[in-house]
């Protein structure tokens, strides 16, 4: 089944940093935390969230707000062309050409960083996509199916207490991550050569699922009990599926059995972890 490890309570478990963990499991990720492991930030959101991580990209925005736009420009270029896999530069450079009405032209750096990226990186990839469709660059028939990720989402029911919204994400390239309410688990990124095995034996397994055509992301939460969402992550945009666990469960022949299976087996690792 699937099913979390639930933690379970120390002889301190009336200590208020107990109860503030405990209360953190049943509530559910906040709207952007949600938007950022489904790929759907903001262009702005994204550099912001770089921003904190790229004392390289907080120069490049400090010129731009300095009035040295020419000079900002300039630097990002230049390691462009020298690191087309830098996803700041082709993030900053995308805002720039989107700034002045250029669509083609921020296509054209993201189809560079594609290029230099290849199988790897497919969380930003996806996000790029996100960006490129909003700007009405839409991806050919064939990279648009391409799954390169997957997010699974249950509310499960608490002993004797509310569900525990739980959410499951996993990439192609091996990255995954997994939150019981708001609390991640384990409590730091998961490496384990096992683990992005098990995260890549999920997404392999998603894509051989027949899918329905890419549609909005389901914002509503899934109600406590026995339903699992699956929602694809393609270049496309997102595609949703909906089925019971015990159904899952009892019958291996259903489209999202197997699926449903890796997502089990990731999950149990990870919860172990924890």
């Amino acid at each position: 089944m699937f099913a979390v490890i639930r933690s379970r309570p120390s002889r301190a478990a009336e200590s208020s940093e107990a109860v503030e963990e405990v209360s953190s499991e049943h509530l559910p990720l906040p709207e952007l935390a949600l938007r950022l492991h489904f790929a759907e930030l903001s262009l702005d959101e994204e550099l912001e969230l770089l921003r904190r991580q790229s004392p390289q990209l907080a120069e490049w925005l400090d010129l731009l707000a300095a009035d040295k736009a020419e000079e900002a420009l300039s630097r990002a270029e230049a390691e462009h062309d020298t690191n087309p896999r830098s996803r700041v530069a082709a993030r900053f450079l995308m805002r720039a050409h989107l700034s002045v009405g250029d669509n083609a032209g921020a296509a054209k750096v993201a189809q560079a960083y594609f290029k230099a990226v290849g199988a790897s990186d497919c969380h930003a990839v996806l996000q790029a996509w996100h960006h490129l469709r909003a700007m009405n660059v839409l991806p050919g028939p064939e990279t648009a199916k391409e799954v390169l990720g997957v997010v699974v989402e249950a509310n499960l029911s608490g002993k004797n207490g509310p569900g525990i919204p739980t959410t499951l994400v996993a990439t192609r390239d091996g990255w995954s991550m997994l939150h019981r309410g708001r609390l991640m688990v384990p409590a730091t990124p998961d490496t384990r050569p096992e683990v992005e095995a098990a995260a890549k034996a999920l997404v392999e397994e998603a894509a051989k699922v027949e899918l329905p055509a890419p549609s909005a992301r389901r914002s509503k939460r899934v109600r406590k009990g026995f339903k699992l969402r699956f929602t694809f992550l393609t270049p496309g945009g997102p595609s949703v599926l909906e089925a019971d666990i015990r159904e899952l469960s009892d019958n291996a022949f259903l489209p999202l059995s197997m699926p449903f299976l890796r997502a089990t087996e990731l999950v149990s690792m990870k919860s172990r972890a924890s």
